[in-house]
C-alpha cells in the first residue's frame, strides 16, 4: 500500500485546520473591533447631540447679548 496520498492528505488536513483556526480568531478579533467600534460611535454621537445643543444654547445667548448692548449702547 502506497502511503503517500494517505500523508498528502494528512499534511492538507492540518493545513486547513490551521488555515481555519487562523480565521476563526481573527473573525473572533474583527468582531471584538466592530463592538469596541460601533460602542466608539455611538459615544461620538452622543457627543455631537450635546455639542449641538451647546452652540444652539450660545448662539441664543450671543443674539440676547447683542440685542443687549445694542439697547446699552442707545441710551449711552
Amino acid at each position: 500500500m502506497n502511503s503517500e496520498p494517505l500523508l498528502v492528505n494528512f499534511e492538507l488536513l492540518l493545513v486547513n485546520s490551521s488555515v481555519t483556526r487562523e480565521f476563526r480568531a481573527f473573525t473572533r478579533e474583527f468582531r471584538a473591533f466592530t463592538r469596541e467600534f460601533g460602542a466608539f460611535t455611538r459615544e461620538f454621537g452622543a457627543f455631537t447631540r450635546e455639542f449641538r445643543a451647546f452652540t444652539r444654547e450660545f448662539r441664543a445667548f450671543t443674539r440676547e447679548f447683542r440685542a443687549f448692548t445694542r439697547e446699552f449702547e442707545r441710551y449711552s
